[in-house]
């Protein structure tokens, strides 16, 4: 712990740089919404200015002589940044002090400067606190006094506090606390089943947002380039699926090296990134991030005595980059042993080019790592992690990431695109670049069937899939034009070289097209075969992820809107065929044929919707042209009338006022409070006929005030929030 209280005499003015001209704005909303609200959160993407921005509310607290608690969850390199002024290496509040696990401290001291804070009311105190330094067994009566004192608490990455003992912290603040908190993603946990930063406590409000692609429009965040390099290695063979598809319950998978197949596979993968480096990145000699897979089982041939590698990937990876494992050797040995020693220096004591970044390295080794990584133009160019560095890491001059690893987490994913977004002009970078190393999906439906509609296993599976998780995250905000502009690229690259010619391998880019309507084509009709092959039960679960994946599917042009016309073609094939199907019990028979009818129209309705929506860059003669493909009479002007055919052909509700009145009891019976008491039958009356309403109920949000009431409701459980959120 470190207490600062050098303040001479008289009043001491804090120096800022100014904010510029938009963020004064914000700054001036934020203190207005205090006003009148105790909590909100400002969403904004990592390296958008959200810790600058913070110091500044900081210093008008400060000012008028209150207590700020500035809150992390345990990231400490995050707090001493913010603490200390850099360039005058001093604290940049003089009446403050610094709490977390590597600055202790005497607890006495800074509970008496509390104190003393409170007693005297004239210049204020700002306290840099962690979780867990705050929570520890030695830091009861500071808490107390923290919770009696606080007049504002700025927490820090607070999607790091849903439902857990900083949740319960926040809840404890008095009435005099207000609480603002900051975020890149206000969200956690994996697809299916996240966690919202709302639901810390229910007058948690967004005071401001602004998206990815809205900061590199303005030039806030540098341009990006995402690359995809497709790897010919079948995912189920890469990495570990002892636990079926309940692996994809967590937010990584984990490689498999048990076996001398496996682990010449992972070492091939391994390459391809390699490739992709060099071929591609290399030659600027820029810094780059390279985010590896966790290893769960011990490694083949490598250890003494079998014993498991830390942090494994990491190292392998940085040999690779290095050049000390022999790709074709390997593959020739049956029975390879890597025939490295993991280490990070030249025989000079100096970093190699490529270096690893593990937990395991003393504290001083990774302080002179991650300073010498900082330096352009020296070793090492490149540094491998595993899990470290996705968070609080800020390097401006970091230009380049390469992901070797698929996450279930868009939180984790965003926040790993992050690290390469920050403007530096001091290294001169241009953009931000990620090369992507992906695997084949395709075997997870053939091995799984349909065991991939049991709890959101297929929105999971999809996830796996670059170009499924690249739009969501740029869902929000102006992609397409940022697309347009060259702002934002995205590629596919292929390294193959032409058979028999005896040439090099050149380099071919393939832009990559958002939406992904022929990839989300794809896995639907995969979807719709395993519906289509199963002959028993009533296909609620089918049903359900079949209308979550309809609402993912969006129309930007006539390409998006002819591969609609196939998937409705092959619907309604399947319907008529199950009406016939005499394989079917009564059930499934009275079952089956409704849930090709559902699936098919509001396939059609959200076709419909993102024309209405999303279609603004269309000209009126596109747009008639997409209607026509659709199947409905080529005039926008009856867009709504159409909207509601889908709805009345479609949905055991008929009109609005029903969906309203069904979803008012939907809303009632998802509570927490509620659902918990219901019976067995009555849950799958309610997953039956009931849940089914909140897709179609979503579509018409902006046709009804009482559906946008429901909807932004907080009483909804998760269960359907997820519904919600995720579409």
């Amino acid at each position: 712990m470190t207490i600062s209280n050098e303040a001479p005499a008289g009043i001491v003015t804090v120096e800022l740089e100014p904010l510029r001209e938009e963020k004064k704005k914000i700054f001036e909303d934020i203190l207005q919404y205090f006003e009148t609200h105790q909590r909100g959160y400002i969403k904004v993407p990592t390296g958008w200015g959200k810790t600058f921005l913070s110091k500044h509310i900081m210093k008008k607290y400060y000012d008028e002589g209150k207590l700020v608690l500035f809150l992390v969850s345990k990231n400490n390199p995050l707090l001493s940044q913010t603490y200390y002024d850099r360039k005058k290496n001093q604290p940049l509040f003089p009446n403050s002090a610094l709490l977390s696990s590597e600055q202790k401290g005497d607890r006495n001291e800074l509970a008496a400067a509390l104190k003393a804070f409170e007693q005297g009311k004239g210049e204020g105190f700002v306290l840099f606190a962690s979780l867990q330094t705050v929570l520890g067994k030695q830091g009861s009566e500071i808490k107390d006094l923290i919770l009696e004192y606080t007049d504002l608490a700025i927490v820090d990455e607070i999607h790091n506090f849903i439902n857990n003992r900083g949740n319960d912290f926040l809840n404890d603040l008095g009435e005099r606390t207000k609480i603002l908190g900051m975020t890149a993603t206000p969200f956690q946990g994996v697809v299916g089943n996240v966690k919202f930063v709302d639901e810390i406590a229910g007058d948690m409000r967004e005071v401001y947002a602004k998206t990815l692609p809205e900061c590199i429009l303005d030039e806030e965040l540098a341009p990006l380039k995402y690359t995809i390099a497709e790897s010919s290695e079948d995912i189920f063979e890469i990495f570990d699926f002892e636990k079926g598809l309940d692996e994809l319950d967590k937010q990584d998978l984990f490689l498999d090296c048990s076996t001398a197949d496996k682990l010449k596979k992972v070492i091939r993968r391994t390459q391809l990134a390699k490739d992709v480096y060099d071929s591609m990145v290399k030659h600027r000699k820029v810094k780059t991030l390279v985010f590896c897979a966790p290893v769960r089982k011990r490694v083949y041939g490598a250890g003494a005595s079998g014993e498991e590698i830390n942090a494994f990937h990491a190292k392998l990876t940085a040999s690779v980059f290095n050049g000390e494992i022999s790709v074709p050797e390997l593959e020739k040995d049956p029975d390879p042993v890597l025939p490295v020693e993991f280490d990070n220096y030249t025989p000079e004591g100096e970093f190699k080019d490529t270096a690893f970044m593990t937990s395991e390295l003393p504290k001083e080794e990774q302080s002179a790592l991650l300073t010498a990584f900082r330096e352009i133009g020296k070793p090492p160019s490149v540094l491998c992690t595993v899990g470290m560095l996705i968070e609080g890491f800020d390097f401006p001059g970091l230009e380049a990431l390469v992901l070797l690893r698929p996450t279930l987490s868009m939180r984790l994913f965003e926040q790993q695109v992050g690290r390469v977004t920050r403007l530096s002009p001091v290294s001169g970078k241009q953009k931000g670049s990620i090369f992507e190393i992906s695997d084949n999906i395709d075997s997870l439906y053939q091995r799984f069937g349909e065991g991939v509609f049991n709890g959101e296993k297929v929105d999971q599976v999809q996830m796996l899939q670059p170009e499924i998780r690249l739009e969501e995250l740029f869902s929000e905000g102006d992609a397409a034009r940022a697309i347009a502009e060259g702002k934002i690229e995205i590629n596919k690259v292929d390294f193959s070289a032409p058979k028999g010619t005896g040439k090099e391998r050149q380099i071919r880019e393939v832009p990559v097209r958002l939406p992904p309507t022929a990839i989300r084509a794809k896995y639907f009709s995969r979807l719709l075969s395993l519906t289509e092959e199963k002959d028993i039960g009533a296909f609620e679960r089918e049903k359900r992820e079949l209308m979550r994946a309809s609402l993912r599917f969006r129309v930007r042009e006539l390409r998006d809107a002819e591969e609609f016309l196939e998937l409705s073609a092959k619907i309604n094939k399947l319907k008529r065929e199950a009406y016939e199907d005499r394989r079917l019990g009564d059930v499934s028979r009275q079952h089956k044929p409704k849930v090709f009818i559902e699936i098919e129209w509001l396939l059609k309705l959200q076709a419909l919707n993102s024309l209405k929506y999303d279609g603004s860059h269309l000209s009126p003669p596109e747009k008639n042209r997409i209607l026509k493909i659709l199947g409905f009479d080529p005039d926008f002007r009856k867009i709504d009338s159409n909207r509601l055919k889908c709805l009345k052909s479609g949905s055991a509700q008929k009109t609005i006022p029903d969906l309203v009145k069904v979803l008012g009891f939907v809303s009632r019976l998802s509570s927490s409070d509620t659902y918990q008491f219901l019976d067995k039958k009555k849950k799958e009356q309610w997953k039956r006929e009931f849940l089914p309403a909140v897709y179609w109920g979503f579509c018409f949000l902006d046709d009804s005030p009482e559906l946008r009431e429901l909807f932004e409701s907080t009483e909804w459980d998760r269960r359907v929030k997820n519904i919600i959120r995720q579409k």
